[in-house]
Formats: C-alpha cells, sequence, structure tokens
C-alpha cells in the first residue's frame, strides 16, 4: 500500500469525514488568488493578522483548544479540534522497530494541520515541508516499519519520503519540527520523577526517624 494514502492523503480524509459529519467544513484553500501563492511576502503582508487555517477553509482562524492528544504544544493556538485530532490518530498506521526520536518527527508531521502559521507553507493544497525536517525525519524512521514496509526500503532519501508523500520540500519558509516540543515535555517528566523521588525520599527517612524514637 503506498505510504501517501496512509499518511498525508489519510490525514486528509480523515479530517474530511470529521468534518462532514460534526463540523460542516469543507476543504477550500483561503488564499486563491494566484498573486499570494508563491509570494511569502505578500501572504504575511496581506494574512499576518488574521492567520486563516488554510487547511480548512478561509474562515476558520487559530484558537484555544483545549485536551488536543498528541497534538497538545498546539492547545494554545490551534487551527485543529479535538474530533480532528481524534480522528486522524485513530485512522494511523502503527509503526513498529521505531526509535523515540522517529516516533516523536512523525508524530509532530501528523500534527501540522494543527499549526496556526500554516498560512505561510500551506500552499496550493500542498504542505511546503522544510529540507532537515524530511533529511532527519528519514534518517531516524528508515528502518522502522509500517504494514511490513520498511521506510528505508521504499524511499531511498528524505525528498523520496516527504514527495511521495504530496508534501513539497523546500529550504525556507517551511514546516519545520520544533525539538523543544519533546524535549520539554522530556524534561517536565524527569522533573516529576525527581520530586516524587525526594518526596518517596523524605517518607522514608519520616519513617526511619519514628521507629528509632519507639525504640
Amino acid at each position: 500500500m503506498n505510504f501517501c494514502l496512509i499518511l498525508f492523503c489519510l490525514i486528509s480524509f480523515a479530517l474530511h469525514c470529521t468534518n462532514s459529519v460534526n463540523l460542516n467544513t469543507g476543504f477550500t484553500d483561503a488564499l486563491t488568488l494566484e498573486e499570494y501563492e508563491d509570494d511569502v511576502e505578500l501572504i504575511k503582508i496581506r494574512f499576518d493578522t488574521t492567520r486563516p487555517c488554510r487547511f480548512f477553509s478561509d474562515e476558520r482562524y487559530p484558537k484555544v483548544e483545549k485536551g488536543l492528544a498528541n497534538c497538545s504544544w498546539y492547545e494554545d493556538d490551534a487551527c485543529c479540534k479535538r474530533t480532528e485530532v481524534a480522528s486522524v490518530f485513530e485512522s494511523m498506521f502503527t509503526l513498529h522497530q521505531a526509535s523515540a526520536q522517529c516516533r516523536n518527527m512523525m508524530n509532530y508531521l501528523m500534527c501540522f494541520f494543527c499549526a496556526p502559521d500554516q498560512y505561510l507553507w500551506y500552499i496550493k493544497k500542498r504542505v511546503k515541508i522544510c529540507q532537515t525536517f524530511c533529511d532527519e525525519l528519514y534518517k531516524n524512521c528508515k528502518t522502522a516499519e509500517f504494514s511490513g514496509n520498511v521506510i528505508g526500503t521504499l524511499y531511498k532519501s528524505g525528498l523520496q519520503f516527504c514527495e511521495a508523500n504530496n508534501f513539497n520540500m523546500v529550504t525556507s519558509d517551511c514546516f519545520k519540527f520544533d525539538e523543544n516540543v519533546f524535549s520539554s515535555a522530556s524534561k517536565l517528566f524527569q522533573s516529576t520523577m525527581f520530586i516524587f523521588s525526594l518526596f518517596h525520599l523524605c517518607l522514608v527517612i519520616t519513617f526511619v526517624v519514628i521507629v528509632i524514637n519507639l525504640f
């Protein structure tokens, strides 16, 4: 099965089904005039104040949307809705033999439709994705498997992988991977575990002191 059908096209299909049932929102580009399509500076001048969610429609704009499982870093400024995220991730393939970094990068890629700055890089119904993102994703995921297929066997480079999935790989004004999203979560987890360990240690010390005083 073509990976495009599973990734980009499946995201579009899942969101289309969700919108047609719950949201009554079509997939029309907010920017349809030719003079805006290939000039990022014109796009910024015209749309920086409104920031339309171009993947969805010209009438949707980023807003607070709590409870975005899997795309939580966009909760305070999101183009997507909880039902849409749930629909996409419920329909997704399972990655096998994938490293933590591969899973993080693939997760981030699948959340592109939530990004509030998509009006800058969602052009002509395609995501302009940064070359560094494609190359690093391929590097970290080429040994991963899905549906019995190894990514590195199907695609020989990050360029092949991204273009086969309908992403337009470029070097600037593009959708890029933010590693801080996951490193922050990791640091928060480590801090929480450290506090829990200190609390547990305090309980042990208190128990020992009580026992000593009893005798």
